[in-house]
């Protein structure tokens, strides 16, 4: 399954926002915050709760390490986006989209971003309300269910079914 465009471009915008705050990694934080930098549904849901991650930006911000030319997601980045077609699927998206990230990081407990989300207030479910409010969201029941239990997705089952 694809990208779509706009999640492409929220990508490359995560690796500008990782330079600026003299990251040395891409990670999924740096993803949250290049959401604000375009127009797509999770801009919208956080938008509609005021949130702006101020505290996240000043918790990255590091004066004490330098830029770097070559930026590398880190692991658990990495296994979000291939989580993300596995919502995707889940939603009948034909492409993934930034809301999909947004599902795969609150459904992994190992997710930093999707730790953070919590934190603040969202989760799995009330970000799906937050969408169904802005489109329609149909979706494969069963997917959903397997996909939004916490331990099914940190034990890798989601992985075993991108793979059929």
């Amino acid at each position: 399954m694809e990208f779509n465009p706009e999640l492409e471009k929220i990508i490359a915008n995560s690796r500008l926002v990782a330079i600026n705050l003299n990251s040395g990694y891409i990670s999924s934080f740096h993803f949250l915050i290049a959401t604000l930098k375009s127009d797509n549904l999770a801009h919208k849901i956080f938008e509609s709760h005021n949130w702006q991650f101020k505290k996240l930006i000043e918790t990255l911000r590091s004066d004490d390490e330098r830029k770097v030319n070559r930026y590398y997601l880190t692991q658990e980045f990495e296994d979000i986006l291939k989580n993300a077609k596995f919502y995707a699927r889940t939603y009948l998206d034909k492409k993934v989209n930034s809301e999909h990230i947004i599902f795969a990081m609150l459904a992994n407990k190992n997710s930093y971003a999707g730790n953070y989300l919590n934190e603040i207030g969202m989760d799995y479910f009330k970000f799906k309300s937050e969408c169904e409010k802005i489109r329609i969201v149909k979706s494969n029941r069963l997917l959903e269910i397997i996909g939004s239990n916490k331990l099914l997705v940190s034990i890798g089952l989601l992985h075993i079914i991108n793979k059929i």
